[in-house]
C-alpha cells in the first residue's frame, strides 16, 4: 500500500524541472505573501555645466604698476594688475552652479601694446567671449571702443579713471565699475565741506594725471560751494634753484587763511614730504594721508573683512585696491546677472546690467550703472593709510532720484546720453 507523502519518481523530476524553470519565487512564495517592491529609479544624471568665459585683458608692463621708489633700493609701495580681484569674483561663482548652470572661468590675455588690445578683444570673441575686463590706460580704450561698437560684448573699464571716457568717448559696449576722477573728488569734497572746511590750498604736480585730479577737484570745489584760497604748481626735487617751487614752507606762504591742503601728485614725490612742512598746520588731503578710494583694505562693513581675506590669499604680498575692487564687481555683475535672469543669454544679462539690475559691492549702498554714461553707481570710501575714515555721499547730500547720483556726473551735467 502507497503512503500519500511518497512521491513517484516522475513527479519528482517534473518538480525539478519547474524549479530550475521559473526560480525560487515560483517554488517557495507562499499564495499570500506581498508582490515584490519595484527596484528605485535610478536618480537623473545632473545636467552638464555651460562653460561660460570672461576675458581679462592687460598691458604688459603697464607703467601704473610700477613699484613707487624713492630709489632703487626704497621702495614705498608695491602695485600690481588687478587680476586677483576677478580670481575672487570667479570663486564666488563656484556655490551658484547648479543655479546658473555655468562654469565661470578667466581667460587671461596679456597683449605688449596698447595697439595689440583690440585685435586680441576680436580674436577672444571669435572664440566666444563676450564678457572682457579691460586693465588698461585710458587711451586703449579709443580703439577698443570702435573695434566693438554695434557688436554683442561687453567691457569692463576696471583700472582707468578718467572723465572724458565717460563724457567724449561715451561707449555704448563700455561699463566702468572703476569710479571717475569726478565721482573721487566729489566724495572727498562732500567730506571736507561736511567738516566745515570750506577753504582750500591746492598744490598741483607736473604731470598730465595731477592736471585732471586737479581739475576734477576744481568743479568738486564749485560744485559743492567751497572756495579755492590759492593755486600753486610744484617741481619735485630738492634743487636749491627751485626752491620757491619744490619747498612746502614756500609754497604755503599765502596771505590768506585756509582749512585743508589738497596735492595732487601721481608720482608721490612731493607728498610723501609734505607733512609738517606747510607754514600752517592744516590736514592734508588728495595724494597724502586722507585719499578718496574706491576700496581700501582697512574697511571693516557690509562684508568687506571676508572679501579682504579672500583676496589675501591670492596676492599675500599686497593689499586690495580699487582696480581689484572693480575687477571683482565687474565678475560679480555677470555672474549676478546670469543668476537672477535664470538665463545664459548675453542680450537679456547685458539688458538686466545696464537696466534694472541692482548689485551688491559691500560699500553700502545698493549700486547699479547709469544708463546715460555707463558708469556704476558706488559709495567712495575716504581713507587715511590705516583707517577708513568715512563712506561718502555724506549726510545731508541729496538726490531727487539716487543719493549716489551726488557723486560723480548726474545725467544734467554730461555730454554722454547713452540713455537716448
Amino acid at each position: 500500500m502507497n503512503s500519500p507523502f511518497a512521491t513517484s519518481p516522475r513527479r519528482a523530476l517534473v518538480a525539478f524541472a519547474l524549479s530550475l524553470a521559473f526560480g525560487p519565487a515560483l517554488a517557495q512564495t507562499p499564495p499570500d505573501a506581498a508582490p515584490p517592491r519595484p527596484a528605485p529609479a535610478t536618480p537623473a544624471a545632473p545636467a552638464a555645466l555651460v562653460p561660460v568665459s570672461i576675458g581679462f585683458v592687460e598691458l604688459e608692463g603697464d607703467p601704473r604698476y610700477e613699484p613707487l621708489r624713492v630709489y632703487e633700493r626704497l621702495v614705498l609701495k608695491l602695485r600690481d594688475h588687478p587680476f586677483a580681484g576677478a580670481q575672487i569674483g570667479i570663486e564666488d561663482a563656484q556655490p551658484l552652479k547648479r543655479i546658473t548652470g555655468a562654469d565661470f572661468t578667466l581667460d587671461r590675455v596679456t597683449v605688449k601694446t596698447t595697439a595689440d588690445m583690440a585685435p586680441a578683444v576680436l580674436k577672444a570673441m571669435d572664440r566666444g567671449v563676450a564678457w572682457f575686463l579691460v586693465d588698461a590706460p585710458a587711451e586703449a580704450f579709443r580703439a577698443l571702443a570702435e573695434a566693438v561698437k554695434g557688436r554683442d560684448v561687453l567691457l569692463f573699464n576696471v583700472s582707468a579713471p578718467e572723465d572724458w571716457l565717460r563724457r567724449d568717448l561715451c561707449s555704448r559696449e563700455i561699463v566702468h565699475t572703476m569710479p571717475s576722477r569726478a565721482q573721487l573728488m566729489d566724495g572727498l569734497t562732500q567730506f571736507l565741506v561736511f567738516k566745515k572746511w570750506r577753504d582750500f590750498l591746492v598744490l598741483e604736480g607736473p604731470s598730465a594725471e595731477d592736471a585732471e585730479t586737479t581739475a576734477a577737484f576744481l568743479r568738486s570745489a564749485k560744485k559743492f560751494g567751497a572756495r579755492i584760497v590759492a593755486q600753486q604748481k610744484f617741481t619735485p626735487g630738492s634743487d636749491p634753484r627751485q626752491r620757491e617751487k619744490n619747498n612746502p614752507a614756500l609754497l604755503s606762504a599765502i596771505n590768506k587763511d585756509w582749512d585743508v591742503t589738497f596735492v595732487a601728485d601721481s608720482a608721490f614725490d612731493f607728498a610723501r614730504e609734505i607733512s609738517y612742512r606747510t607754514v600752517k598746520p592744516r590736514p592734508l588731503v588728495g595724494a597724502i594721508d586722507l585719499e578718496p578710494v574706491a576700496w581700501h583694505w582697512t574697511w571693516e562693513h557690509n562684508g568687506a573683512p571676508q572679501v579682504n581675506s579672500r583676496f589675501a590669499r591670492y596676492a599675500p604680498a599686497r593689499k586690495m585696491e580699487g582696480p581689484d575692487w572693480a575687477a571683482w564687481i565687474a565678475v560679480r555683475l555677470v555672474i549676478q546677472s546670469a543668476m537672477r535672469t535664470r538665463a545664459l543669454d548675453f542680450k537679456k544679462q547685458r539688458d538686466f546690467i545696464l537696466g534694472p539690475g541692482t548689485f551688491d559691492g559691500d560699500k553700502g549702498l545698493a549700486m547699479s550703472v547709469r544708463p546715460w554714461d555707463h558708469q556704476l553707481r558706488q559709495a567712495v570710501l575716504l581713507a587715511s593709510p590705516y583707517s577708513v575714515i568715512a563712506s561718502a555721499p555724506m549726510d545731508g547730500f541729496l538726490h531727487r532720484l539716487d543719493v549716489l547720483d551726488t557723486l560723480g556726473d548726474d545725467e544734467p551735467e554730461t555730454p554722454c546720453k547713452l540713455n537716448r
